[in-house]
């Protein structure tokens, strides 16, 4: 399918595993698990410490950005394991031990069944998985919220449409029209839902310092989530300080 050719040249993938989590003295279990098409993609599960209520019994399922892999988000997963958060890393096609190729349907896929992995391996409950996407991870999971009805969906320095992005730094913007990772349109499609089932809720993380993706695209994806909120730092490295401590948990406690 051409548009999936198109859309493995969005992926920077690395495949060297520079560091885990045992680097932080958090131990970790690797998962691996296998698409429909044989390829095996891999993971890590982090079992949380559940130092308050808010956080227990919750995992974050962690959809990362284009680059690198998951052993680049290592300060990612040191501060929400510091809250008590269960995590679950995964590496699309292509990245990290994964294999394959990536575009947007083999990185659903593979945000599929790990999402299966949670509920039917390690027994969270639906409405404790929290979907957590960074910039086109944001989109990933995304579509990933309409396909399981999650409870809390949250997009950290996300594009509305990753066509916008496009136009910023190729003029040749011809085959842009054919890719999706539709962010904004599938806020949309979960808003109208919302209003009957008033279930999902979704916040909005995004630097305002953000030398990539402007906050603009916070702002218009924020008309169809519950909070927004703005920070410093940079687009792979927010600033995880007490304001985004005390958001995060206000936004997930029941």
């Amino acid at each position: 399918m051409f548009k999936n050719f198109i859309e493995q040249f969005l992926f920077f993938p690395n495949k060297e595993i520079k560091k885990n989590p045992s680097y932080l003295g958090i131990q970790y279990e690797d998962i691996y698990l296998k698409l429909e098409n044989n390829d095996k993609v891999h993971g890590w599960f982090i079992e949380g410490s559940y130092k308050n209520s808010i956080t227990q019994s919750k995992c974050i399922l962690f959809c990362h950005g284009n680059a690198g892999n998951i052993s680049f988000r290592l300060y990612y997963i040191q501060k929400l394991y510091e809250l008590g958060f269960s995590l679950l890393f995964f590496d699309y096609p292509g990245f990290g031990l994964s294999e394959g190729n990536p575009n947007e349907n083999t990185c659903v896929d593979t945000g599929k069944i790990f999402y299966e992995f949670l509920l039917k391996e390690k027994k969270f409950d639906n409405k404790n998985i929290i979907l957590y996407g960074e910039s086109i991870g944001g989109s990933i999971a995304s579509s990933l919220a309409n396909i399981y009805n999650v409870k809390y969906l949250i997009l950290q320095s996300t594009f509305t449409d990753i066509k916008e992005i496009i136009k910023l730094v190729t003029t040749f913007n011809i085959l842009s029209n054919i890719v999706g990772f539709m962010t904004l349109e599938n806020l949309k499609i979960r808003h109208k839902l919302n209003k009957i089932q008033k279930k999902m809720k979704t916040l909005i993380i995004h630097s305002n310092d953000d030398e990539l993706i402007d906050n603009n695209h916070a702002i218009e994806l924020s008309k169809y989530a519950d909070i927004i909120h703005l920070c410093s730092g940079t687009h792979s490295n927010i600033l995880m300080d007490d304001d985004f401590i005390f958001i995060l948990l206000s936004f997930i406690k029941d």
